[in-house]
């Protein structure tokens, strides 16, 4: 019994010896060759939005599309998907693409041609450079334009200083054109209004409450239009009320040009100019008198009644 389990073990350390011999002779196990796979990014990795060649990248994505192949944005994670692809996304989603402001509107291109040599002729970049973003810019946004040239931000803009000095793409961004609200506006202006610049760290508290002020005007021009709307139907006299609504409507419509100027006393104060009009409209729609009839002229049939009446005189005494 004893031999017996002693040729057991034997076997079994002769049966592991082998296994591993055998194992060892094989040879190591080659890498996973870098074979091409057929997908776009065995072309188009390393394309970059550098040379003119390189950008038959975006004629090659139109081919792609036009045979049915579609393409991947994990593939397409390139510096050419970056400021394209997503650029254009951005823009698609905004405000100047709701109204057809197209690329070469900021651009310059030609924009009715039909080849990308043809579109790109006139193409600039100095006209979106931040500094010149102003003029761009203030070529459909007159009114902001006009009151941003009275800012400290638009003087330390064209200082060329090394100072904080936000252009329009900076609150709005390039292509999005997002416009801030007042729940925004105070992280926002802290990026450069701070205790760590020193640069008035009080601003963008001040800011975030002078624009929220505005849905105030909003909700007061509401009330005075429903109180005129409501007099009226009573033919009351609301002459004085509409005055005042339309003063307040003027001053709302004034708002986003105004805000530019970057001075929040200014801003603060027309807008409660704007409410204090609305409330006097109100007032004016709930207290009005009903509307004086007006004194009609004698009528072609009270003239005639007369008339009749000398007639049958005249004959009464004939007689």
């Amino acid at each position: 019994m004893r031999l017996k389990n002693g040729s057991s073990t034997i076997v079994g350390i002769v049966f592991v010896l082998v296994a591993v011999s055998i194992l060892m002779a094989q040879p190591a196990i080659a890498a996973t060759p870098n074979l091409p796979n057929n997908s776009c990014a065995d072309c188009h990795r390393t394309l970059l939005f550098s040379t003119g060649e390189q950008r038959q990248f975006i004629e090659i994505r139109i081919q792609h599309l036009e045979n049915g192949i579609s393409c991947s944005i994990v593939c397409h994670e390139d510096k050419l998907n970056k400021t394209t692809a997503s650029t254009y996304a951005l823009w698609s989603i905004s405000s100047h693409a709701l109204f057809g402001v197209t690329c070469e509107k900021c651009h310059g291109g030609n924009a009715s041609a039909v080849s990308m040599q043809g579109a790109h002729v006139g193409l600039s970049n100095i006209s979106i450079a931040r500094a010149n973003t102003p003029e761009t810019c203030g070529k459909c946004h007159q009114a902001e334009l006009e009151e941003f040239k009275s800012s400290k931000h638009y003087m330390n803009l064209e200082s060329g200083l090394e100072v904080p000095a936000p252009a329009c793409i900076t609150c709005h961004q390039a292509h999005s054109v997002h416009v801030l609200t007042a729940s925004e506006i105070e992280d926002f202006c802290s990026n450069c209004h701070n205790n760590i610049t020193g640069i008035n760290p009080t601003i963008p508290a001040k800011a975030e409450k002078a624009l929220s002020s505005v849905a105030e005007l909003r909700i007061e021009i509401s009330k005075a239009s429903s109180a005129i709307n409501t007099a009226k139907a009573k033919n009351l006299d609301v002459t004085r009320a509409e005055v005042n609504l339309g003063s307040a409507m003027t001053i709302l419509k004034e708002t986003p040009s105004v805000w530019h100027r970057f001075n929040l006393t200014f801003f603060d104060t027309e807008v409660q100019r704007g409410i204090a009009d609305a409330q006097n409209a109100t007032n004016a729609a709930s207290y009005a008198q009903a509307t004086p009839e007006t004194t009609k002229a004698p009528g072609f049939g009270v003239a005639l009644f007369v008339i009749g009446l000398f007639v049958a005189y005249f004959l009464k005494r004939s007689r």
